[in-house]
This record gives structure tokens, sequence and C-alpha cells, in this order.
């Protein structure tokens, strides 16, 4: 189940501006501090650094972007809302990040097939590093809290990239202690290297991810579909719910299912029933923004190839889900 129920939408694009904004301006300092210690020492891997932190600038932008235009209300050219901005806005920023990898490895494997290269005021290196290391573990922790509250997959992303920013900053700040004890320049771009890797990987991760959500991919939604279940619980009347399918778009989700009722009833029963189901549901889960059920009478044999059913939800999920909304 999703966590902060209460969170309005315009509290949500509140949080979204208030930590796009911050990590823009921690960034921006520390992107300022690496560029200019690399240009004024020489040093390939702390330059590199601070082009994976200048993406970073550019990635809270775009979130800021995405949660922005995801809130606005659905309209008739986008009569499901505007929420998957956010997978795509996902996707460029994976572009973004997998481009600056490129940039690094390039450099850094042209700088091994040249002279030997002097690096110079390594001390003062290091303690740009470190500084590195604390703010951005700062960063990743407040931003992944952020993307949790408001569900937003570009946030949670933008966060996870911070977190590999921390081993990235961790292992420049090992190497360039490294070369301030051995003198060994060409180390600088082994590093430099190094960190190009972890920038493809981040890049990459983001770029699967993002076109798993926009090919409506629901292997990661388990919690939402027990909450469905959940809502269903008390409608003992009603039987076989299968076919179920959960889309996700941006930080909400759409439902789709079969049930299986009396066929006598009336349609004015039937529809109380139905009602009755999308709001418990709802309750269950607010990110749930539409239900659509589809009535069939009970035993009702019918070829149906997709979607899942009670046992199949408790098999492919467990009782606890698979991460779904969180």
């Amino acid at each position: 189940m999703t966590d902060n129920k209460s969170i309005t939408i315009k509290q949500r694009e509140s949080m979204a501006r208030k930590g796009s904004l911050i990590g823009i301006a921690g960034n921006a300092v520390l992107g300022f501090l690496k560029l200019s210690i690399g240009f004024f020492t020489g040093s390939l891997a702390i330059t590199a650094d601070g082009i994976d932190t200048v993406t970073d600038i550019f990635t809270s932008f775009l979130t800021l972007i995405a949660t922005k235009l995801s809130s606005k209300p659905a309209d008739e050219s986008h009569p499901y809302g505007h929420e998957k901005i956010e997978p795509i806005i996902t996707k460029i920023l994976s572009l973004i990040v997998i481009y600056a990898g490129y940039e690094v490895l390039s450099s850094a494997i042209s700088r091994l097939g040249g002279k030997q290269s002097e690096i110079k005021d390594v001390s003062l290196i290091l303690i740009v590093s470190a500084i590195s290391v604390f703010t951005k573990f700062f960063l990743y922790r407040y931003k992944l809290a952020i993307g949790k509250k408001i569900n937003s997959s570009s946030f949670v992303a933008d966060a996870l990239n911070m977190r590999n920013d921390v081993f990235t900053s961790i292992s420049v700040l090992a190497g360039v202690f490294l070369i301030f004890i051995t003198g060994i320049w060409w180390i600088d771009a082994l590093l430099a290297i190094f960190v190009s890797v972890f920038i493809f990987k981040v890049g990459i991760s983001l770029f699967m991810e993002s076109s798993n959500e926009l090919m409506d991919g629901s292997k990661e939604l388990g919690d939402v579909y027990n909450d469905i279940l959940k809502g269903m619980e008390s409608f003992h009347q009603v039987k076989n719910p299968h076919r179920i399918r959960v889309r996700k778009s941006g930080y909400i989700y759409f439902v789709e299912m079969h049930i299986e009722i009396d066929p006598q009833m009336t349609v004015h029963q039937a529809h109380m029933i139905v009602k009755n189901i999308e709001n418990e549901i709802k309750k269950e889960n607010p990110y749930i923004r539409d239900v659509i059920i589809h009535i069939e009478p009970i035993d009702n044999e019918e070829k149906e190839d997709f979607g899942f059913n009670v046992r199949s939800i408790k098999k492919t999920f467990g009782k606890k889900g698979n991460n779904g909304g969180k």
C-alpha cells in the first residue's frame, strides 16, 4: 500500500519543486568546484566526477518539469491525464546520463593513450572529493524520501542516480588518495574509466525502467494488486474476480477487472455493487485513479488469456506484494 495517502496534488507539486531546487543548488555548487579543481589540477577523475554532477543538474530540472506537467488535470486531448510525462522525462534523463558516460570514457581512453600527465595539488582534489561524498549522500536520502512520499518514478530514479554518485565519489576519493601516496599518474585515467562505467550503468537502468512503465509493465505492481483484493474482501456476493490488470501512469494507476455476480440481480443492484467496489479499492489505495469493472454471470465460461486472478496474484506477488506503489 502506498505511503502518505493524504498528500494532495498541490502538496505533491510543492514538495517536488522544493526537492528539485535543493538538488539543483547542491549539484551546481559541487559541479563548479569539481570542474574548477579538475581544470587547475589536470585531474581527469575529478573532471569526470564533475561532468557526472553537472548531468544531475539537468536531471533535477527534468524532474521538476515532470512533476509540474504530470499534475495537470485530464483534458480532451489527454483523457487519461498527463502523469505519463514522468517516464518520458526519465527516458530523456537516461539518454543524457549515457551520453555523459560516453564522453568521460572517451576522454579517459585518450589520456591513457597519450603522454604522461602531471596531477597538481592532489590534496585539494581529496578535499573536494570528501565534500562530494557527504553532499551526495544527503541529496540521495533527501530525494529518495520525497520520491517515496509523492510516488514519483522520476524522483526515485534521480535519487538512485545520487546514490551511485556517492559510490563514485568514494571511489574517486580512494583513488586520488592512492595517487597522493604513490604519484602514479595513470591511476587518474583509470579512475575516470571506472566513473564512466558507473554512469553507463545508471543510464541503462533508467532507460530500461522507463521503457517497462511506458509499455504498461505490471510485474512490479504487486502491492497495488493486493490492495485491489483487500478492497474486495467484504463483497461476498462477488465471485471470481479475474482478468485484473493495472496500468501505471506516472504516480497513479488505472485498474480494469472482471467479476461474476448473480445473473438475477437488477441493473441497479449490480451498478451499486460495482460502485461500492470501486470506492473501497480507491480507499485502499488513493493513487488508483480509475477502476473499470466488467460484469459477468456466475460460472461464466469464457476464454480469457491475460490479466490476473486471485490465485495468480497470490502466487506471483505474495501477501505483501512486490514494491508496487513504493
